[in-house]
């Protein structure tokens, strides 16, 4: 029985192995053999060596094909991967080039002055206004690995979004880019904040594309003669929407320093899109906290609310940017509703206005 077995085994796989017509004679001769008890072919069938042989070389066909096909399909999943990948990295840079964010005006190559002025409506602290200016100059026959500038993340931070009582000295000094570094993204700054605090700092980011994702981290490390060491850490993870067109970027960052007890982090998550080329908005949720309280002192004296560790604010709100000329002018517009501790976490109104001057590629 077990010889019978093994002949049909054989006999099928030389049945889809072999063309029709040898099929048919190979299927006769095999019957005549068995009927007959031809020995030769009967124990040529039987053969070990012959049994090895035959499934060795069916095997081999059948392995050839599956890599053929493999291969073909690994490649054609490759190449679609790599150019959604690198579409996806397009529309992010796209985005970021438009609003002209940190995420941008640290990285970009091209020389650049940016102007900006702006007031705040605070349903809480009344009327302020707004200035920054950001320049990055890259200084001739360095090979682009020099450049001059007035302004950093800090102003930008200082300025336009943190509550402080005095604006620190606007940044200026030189910057050197690490362009050797493969996809390595690195920058050292050098200068000053104010005559009497020099500072040094290296920002470094590793962008990672996947087929849907975009991995963006950063670090920075940082020493001035004031503040003496900080060091932030800033992950973003932007993912285009089935439209292919609109992005939801996720934004995550903490940082520390000397004399910061704990650690402030907090994350954003934004829906950013566009309506035509001129004009594009996002729609944002923030919240901010911290691992340690600073004082137990109350920050507001109207709510005399005694601070916390843990989320000190929760904040919501609409970015709004259109292009009024060309690529040098644009206006922004910012309408955002916070829930801070200070003011016990009741809604506080807050309207920006901004009138952006900006020239690239000088």
């Amino acid at each position: 029985m077990a010889r019978l077995f093994i002949f049909v085994l054989i006999f099928l796989t030389n049945l889809f192995a072999e063309s029709k017509e040898n099929n048919s004679s190979t299927k006769a001769e095999a019957l005549k053999a068995t009927v007959n008890e031809e020995s030769p072919l009967y124990e040529k069938l039987l053969s070990l060596d012959y049994i090895q042989s035959s499934i060795s070389k069916k095997v081999l066909i059948f392995s050839n094909r599956l890599d053929h096909s493999l291969t073909n399909n690994i490649e054609d999943d490759a190449n679609a991967s790599t150019k959604e990948a690198s579409s996806l990295y397009g529309i992010v840079n796209l985005y970021d080039n438009f609003f002209k964010d940190e995420t941008y005006l640290s990285t970009t190559n091209k020389s650049y002055i940016r102007l900006r002025l702006g007031a705040e409506l605070n349903a809480e602290e009344g009327f302020e206004y707004f200035n920054n200016i950001r320049v990055s100059l890259r200084l001739p026959k360095t090979e682009k690995a020099l450049y001059f500038f007035v302004g950093d993340e800090t102003d930008e931070e200082t300025r336009t979004i943190n509550k402080v009582d005095e604006d620190k000295p606007t940044s200026i000094g030189i910057k050197y880019v690490l362009d050797n570094l493969d996809i390595l993204d690195a920058s050292l700054f050098g200068g000053f904040r104010g005559i009497s605090n020099p500072f040094i700092k290296l920002r470094f980011q590793y962008p990672i594309a996947f087929e849907h994702l975009l991995f963006r981290p950063v670090q920075y490390i940082e020493y001035s003669l004031e503040d003496e060491f900080k060091e932030e850490t800033q992950f973003y993870f932007d993912h285009r929407l089935e439209n292919r067109v609109d992005l939801m970027r996720l934004s995550l960052k903490r940082y520390t320093k000397t004399y910061l007890k704990g650690m402030n982090y907090s994350a954003q998550l934004s829906y950013i899109s566009t309506l035509k080329h001129s004009i594009g908005f996002q729609v944002y949720a923030l919240a901010q906290g911290q691992t340690k309280i600073q004082t137990t002192q109350p920050a507001n004296i109207k709510y005399n609310v005694t601070p916390t560790k843990g989320i000190y604010n929760y904040s919501t709100g609409i970015v709004w940017r259109q292009q009024l000329f060309k690529k040098y002018l644009f206006y922004e517009l910012q309408p955002l509703v916070e829930f801070d501790q200070q003011y016990n976490y009741s809604a506080n109104y807050i309207f920006r206005a901004h009138i952006e001057l900006y020239f690239g590629n000088i």
